[in-house]
């Protein structure tokens, strides 16, 4: 895990950052996993409703269950507005607290902290909070509903058959193979990106401060272009090389998608041959599995929003963790 000059991690900056709000996070929590819970009501009502029809009639079983399954649907609907209106909360807090620590420190900064340093473009990282601010919606309903989706899923599923089970668990130790492997060089490939798109802003902001300078004077202004078109090239080969390795992981939500609808398919149609697996069952587990899936996409294709959040607590250190004043002392402690 990579540290930024012996200090804490990127993950521990983000933890650091997020854990004075843990009451409103665990009640997030909360909801994703009720709205889990719901959310398999779906496939349990199907399997239900698809048993009683099999008889060729409708009881009055069969609308209770339909009702029941509708409700169900409704409910998690509603959980999850209330789940968003906590992350929005969360966001607003964050944002507030962020810019109080700013206007608090930047008057109390060491003078030795800032030489050779440009304040006014170090204050930009202030900035990367809004990456974080729309990052928290990803990573607290998106990415934990994922999570939250695949555990009760795979728990569904060996109801159905023990095989199901293993199958399960198999791809969820690939996932997390997966993230283990190119975590470490997605993050690093993120902050270097990052750092050349604030190069790429204090050049600019510098070339902004004495424009009279430039007006009208062709080689100058040639001079921006070229300087600005030399910058912006290594942005884009270290963004580049970052989009390599979220590709990577597209790659692998499209492996673990194909693996998992093609042995849902064998596995389940065997079973029902052998009448180890009732029809109804076989449709249930189909739309379990079109869940994992859709959960492993989410959760591996918003990874790039992760890279961004982590990379956003790194340039927001950049002014938290200058030294201070010595009658200065870190705000809110």
């Amino acid at each position: 895990m990579m540290k930024e000059h012996g200090g804490p991690t990127p993950l521990q900056r983000l933890i650091a950052l997020l854990h004075p709000e843990r009451r409103t996070i665990n009640y997030i929590f909360l909801y994703a996993i009720v709205i889990g819970i719901f959310s398999l009501s779906i496939p349990v009502g199907i399997t239900a409703v698809f048993n009683l029809l099999s008889n060729g009639a409708m009881y009055g079983s069969t609308y209770i269950l339909i009702i029941v399954v509708i409700a169900g649907v409704v409910i998690g609907g509603s959980l999850l507005i209330g789940q968003l209106s906590l992350v929005e909360y969360l966001e607003q807090k964050i944002f507030l607290k962020t810019s109080l620590e700013f206007a608090y420190r930047l008057p109390r900064i060491k003078r030795s902290e800032l030489e050779g340093e440009n304040l006014v473009e170090l204050v930009n990282r202030f900035f990367d909070v809004v990456v974080i601010q729309k990052g928290i919606i990803k990573l607290l309903i998106d990415i934990i509903a994922a999570i939250v989706t695949v555990f009760f899923s795979v728990v569904l599923l060996s109801f159905y058959h023990p095989v199901f089970m293993t199958f399960g668990l198999v791809i969820i130790i690939i996932v997390t193979l997966i993230l283990v492997v190119y975590y470490k060089r997605g993050l690093l490939t993120s902050i270097e990106e990052s750092e050349h798109k604030y190069e790429t802003v204090a050049y600019l902001e510098e070339v902004a401060a004495d424009i009279d300078t430039y007006r009208g004077n062709e080689e100058l202004m040639k001079k921006v272009v070229v300087d600005t078109d030399h910058i912006t090239s290594k942005y884009l080969r270290a963004r580049n090389e970052h989009f390599s390795i979220l590709k990577r992981f597209f790659a692998g939500s499209v492996l673990i998608r194909t693996l998992l609808f093609g042995a849902m398919l064998l596995l389940g149609s065997y079973f029902v041959i052998e009448r180890e697996m009732t029809f109804g069952q076989f449709v249930a587990a189909e739309v379990v599995i079109v869940q994992i899936g859709y959960a492993i996409e989410k959760l591996l294709t918003n990874l790039n929003t992760i890279f961004d959040m982590l990379t956003g607590t790194v340039k927001l250190a950049v002014i938290t963790d200058l030294e201070l004043e010595e009658e200065g002392t870190r705000h809110g402690k």
